[in-house]
């Protein structure tokens, strides 16, 4: 089943199919490589700090909703384990200025994740930033043009 924001992509992109395929190609795999509620907190919090609503409204796995209400807080929650917080502190620092991430956050990562699980971790969440960002911008986009 579509995704309303799947659905949005391939409205945008109607007569460019081929690149509505390959984003979403790439969307699926950046999901296959992690873990869904890690990589899905990770997401939410993208959502959150940049202001996409939509995204906010969809769910990539089976998060305890006591979590999700806690997620912008998860620096002094208990609900969040050492992986989870060491993912959302560099998930924030990545979207804040990705040039500036402390080594210390990139090794926490990798130490919770393990090579290989770094590596997937930072190219799925470019994966899903960039996608919201063009979401953003193609929405932005068209309510200047319907205006």
């Amino acid at each position: 089943m579509e995704s309303p924001i799947d659905a949005f992509f391939r409205e945008v992109l109607d007569d460019r199919t081929s690149v509505a395929n390959q984003l979403e190609e790439i969307h699926g795999l950046a999901w296959e490589v992690m873990d869904s509620a890690l990589l899905d907190l990770c997401r939410l919090r993208v959502a959150m700090l940049l202001d996409c609503d939509s995204e906010l409204e969809v769910s990539n796995s089976d998060l305890d909703s006591e979590k999700i209400a806690s997620l912008s807080e998860w620096s002094s929650s208990s609900l969040f384990n050492e992986s989870e917080k060491a993912c959302l502190r560099f998930t924030e620092e990545f979207i804040v200025d990705v040039s500036s991430i402390p080594d210390s956050s990139a090794f926490a990562v990798r130490e919770c994740l393990g090579e290989e699980g770094f590596v997937n971790f930072v190219n799925a969440l470019l994966v899903v930033e960039q996608r919201m960002r063009l979401q953003i911008v193609w929405r932005k986009i068209g309510e200047e043009v319907s205006v």
